[in-house]
């Protein structure tokens, strides 16, 4: 059946045409095994049972007696494609949510197992939701999250979030000026150029440091959200653990690919969060749709937007590095 009023998520691309299809219309069709699709029957209906509502996070708001809510995960997407994810509809390739799902089934792996250790004594809260109102700008507003795990030590909570992913964070040699300690980029085989002090130097002066794998930053913002969170629900969180109190010894993101788990701690920095928070609820709540991505850093997420038409169209032109080109040309252009 089609969704005679669609936003959100609905329907998938054909793996084979690329073209909108209903969820009920793939599966029926995936039962008749059709060339050049790779998925099966039982990966699809997996998929359409995995869909979480497009009104997910409005429905536990309002339950909760908010005016709007946000999970985490929207938190810390890009503010725009949020937005426009929330308005438009949009499709998903079954391809992309088997990804998702394989994730998913090794979270709940993951869970049991420490379901058995909680039954043993240990003092660990396991994908428990925890949510928190609270009032910003004259909205009443909800936060949602679920962490993965969450220890108790003698210094305090200790956070940890899965991460199942094909590329982990890698360690890699970095190139450090010997004045000040800060990063040098290549000029040439032989020569460096550090940005901080304005100079060049040899290669032979540059000093090179082994710099273990570092967390993704959107992954360093989520555990930190998390933190808010379990700090606003001690009351329930004690209940399950007696002795914790409002501390926290750290954070963890440890990345699931097919050799071997990757670790990354994390710091906490309340006061980091709750700016991040606030800065994104102001982009999520404003009635103006938020501007694009143009940090260097985050742009590359474009590429991989399912709601990049509407947003291009309503930007009027190319968005992601493709945006970055057209403006570093147009630049070069006005200078010659």
């Amino acid at each position: 059946m089609t969704n005679t009023n669609p936003k959100g998520l609905s329907g998938f691309l054909c793996e084979v045409t690329d073209k909108p299809i209903p969820f009920h219309d793939c599966l029926t069709c995936s039962q008749g095994n059709p060339t050049g699709c790779p998925m099966i029957p039982a990966v699809i209906h997996a998929s359409i049972s995995s869909i979480r509502s497009a009104d997910y996070s409005l429905n536990l708001a309002r339950q909760a007696g908010a005016e709007i809510g946000f999970s985490v995960t929207e938190l810390i997407s890009c503010p725009r494609q949020t937005r426009l994810k929330a308005e438009h509809p949009w499709y998903e390739k079954p391809s992309a949510m088997y990804r998702m799902n394989r994730g998913t089934g090794y979270h709940a792996i993951l869970s049991a197992s420490a379901t058995v250790l909680k039954a043993q004594g240990a003092p660990i809260i396991e994908e428990q939701t925890l949510t928190w109102k609270f009032t910003y700008r004259g909205k009443s507003i909800l936060l949602i999250g679920t962490p993965d795990l969450i220890e108790w030590h003698a210094d305090g909570f200790h956070i940890i979030d899965y991460k199942v992913t094909g590329k982990p964070p890698f360690a890699r040699r970095i190139m450090i000026c010997p004045h000040c300690g800060e990063p040098v980029s290549k000029i040439t085989e032989r020569r460096y150029f550090c940005d901080h002090c304005q100079i060049e130097m040899k290669s032979t002066l540059v000093e090179r440091r082994y710099q273990p794998p570092q967390p993704r930053s959107s992954h360093v913002m989520q555990v930190n959200l998390y933190a808010l969170l379990i700090e606003k629900n001690m009351a329930l969180i004690q209940k399950q653990i007696p002795q914790a109190d409002a501390k926290f010894s750290g954070a963890r993101i440890v990345y699931l690919p097919d050799d071997k788990p990757v670790h990354c701690d994390v710091e906490l920095d309340r006061e980091h969060a709750l700016a991040f928070l606030k800065k994104r609820l102001a982009a999520l709540t404003d009635p103006d749709l938020p501007p694009i991505l143009q940090d260097s850093d985050e742009i590359w997420k474009c590429g991989f937007c399912l709601v990049r038409s509407f947003c291009e169209q309503l930007h009027g032109g190319p968005v992601g590095k493709e945006a970055l080109t057209d403006s570093e040309q147009v630049l070069e252009a006005e200078g010659s």
